[in-house]
């Protein structure tokens, strides 16, 4: 057996650890979609923002080396080339799974420690991420950082970004040991270091089905 087996090994472990506090959560998330009224609730007003005659949801359940805002931002570019204004188009990006950490800002990465688990590796230093790598570097985009995109400044078109409830109390539950806090003390910390404009949703597949109900079409990010 190969050196890499055992790391390999470990990845593999924590992958089938974070699926099952996933599914662990998935019978509260259900009560919340339940008792919650789309027509109404205030949390449903990031579907409200979804228009134009190009719309499309993006997938993001892993890193995938930063890749997921490069599909929105390609999305619209190739809509520009022929023609369509920017009002016209609008991307939903749904971070969840193991890519629901992208949207925290560096403070939990350096106090969890939990970049090992969902495979961020730091390409300066080849281990695992202490901050949020991912942010401030938009690949094919110098200069260009998610709160630019969240903020409007990046484009015109409307992107939007949600994440996923159920990944971030499973994963913040998973490494409160990290940081010598309760669960529901992490749970509480990844809340409010979420980046400004961050829609937070009660599932990822959640974020999906509604966009697509408002008339996006589906992308696989990772």
């Amino acid at each position: 057996m190969s050196d890499s087996a055992t790391p390999r090994r470990g990845f593999v472990k924590s992958v089938a650890a974070g699926a099952a506090a996933l599914i662990a959560t998935r019978s509260s998330v259900a009560n919340a979609e339940r008792t919650m009224s789309a027509a109404s609730s205030p949390a449903e007003d990031w579907v409200k923002r979804i228009h134009g005659t190009h719309k499309q949801v993006i997938d993001v359940t892993m890193p995938n080396g930063g890749f997921a805002p490069v599909f929105a931002l390609n999305f619209i570019d190739a809509y520009k080339k022929q023609g369509v204004p920017e009002s016209q188009l609008t991307s939903v990006l749904s971070y969840r799974h193991f890519a629901m950490p992208l949207v925290l800002n560096d403070s939990i990465w350096a106090k969890y420690k939990f970049a090992g688990m969902i495979g961020a590796m730091d390409p300066k230093t080849k281990a695992p991420a202490v901050r949020n790598i991912y942010r401030d570097a938009v690949l094919l985009h110098p200069g260009l950082t998610y709160e630019q995109i969240l903020a409007g400044t990046a484009t015109k078109a409307t992107i939007i970004m949600t994440a996923c409830d159920v990944a971030l109390h499973a994963l913040s539950a998973m490494t409160a040991a990290n940081a010598g806090v309760s669960a529901a003390e992490a749970a509480a910390e990844w809340k409010a270091a979420l980046l400004p404009g961050v829609v937070l949703v009660p599932s990822g597949v959640y974020a999906i089905s509604r966009a697509q109900e408002a008339g996006c079409t589906y992308c696989f990010g990772g």
